[in-house]
């Protein structure tokens, strides 16, 4: 598991902050609740700020299902969608190193270069055949951050029975 949230991480995705619990104080309260993320709220959002805002953005999106990394959606105008990427391509692997757990190494050294600017080449599989594009990294938007934050946010600290509840 950690093997493959450290691959989303270097995909430049959406990274859940659960693990950061790990590093945090245990600051559970014993009546309150939690639901999937084992940090606290206050936690979460200074995580999520420091590592989303200021970080290398791609645009892309991707179904990880079996441990392949397709491309589902790209944002309009995204450096995947300018370096061509389509809906699925496969992810295959970034600057030579391909997605595997033996690369996590490597994979995790490269995670620290990608900044706003830096230019990164993903090995993408399109109809059974090997192709190389070049993506420019921009930083990532505050709309994309804050969609992100909200997401985690319903769905690890919220229960979402109590806040929508459903009509029968």
């Amino acid at each position: 598991m950690k093997h493959h949230a450290t691959l989303l991480l270097l995909l430049l995705l959406a990274v859940s902050p659960a693990g950061l619990a790990q590093d945090a104080q245990d600051e559970k309260v014993e009546d309150e609740p939690r639901y999937r993320c084992s940090a606290s709220l206050e936690t979460c959002l200074n995580w999520m700020a420091k590592n989303y805002l200021g970080r290398g953005w791609a645009g892309m999106q991707l179904d990880t299902t079996g441990g392949i990394y397709t491309v589902t959606e790209l944002q309009p105008g995204s450096p995947a969608e300018k370096a061509d990427v389509r809906p699925g391509d496969i992810l295959v692997a970034i600057n030579g190193v391909e997605f595997k757990e033996e690369n996590e190494e490597k994979l995790v050294a490269l995670q620290a270069k990608m900044k706003p600017g830096a230019q990164f080449t993903y090995t993408l599989k399109r109809h059974g055949k090997r192709r190389n594009v070049e993506v420019v990294l921009v930083e990532m938007p505050i709309e994309v951050a804050a969609q992100l934050v909200g997401m985690h946010l319903l769905t690890d600290h919220v229960d979402v029975a109590i806040a929508f509840p459903r009509e029968d």
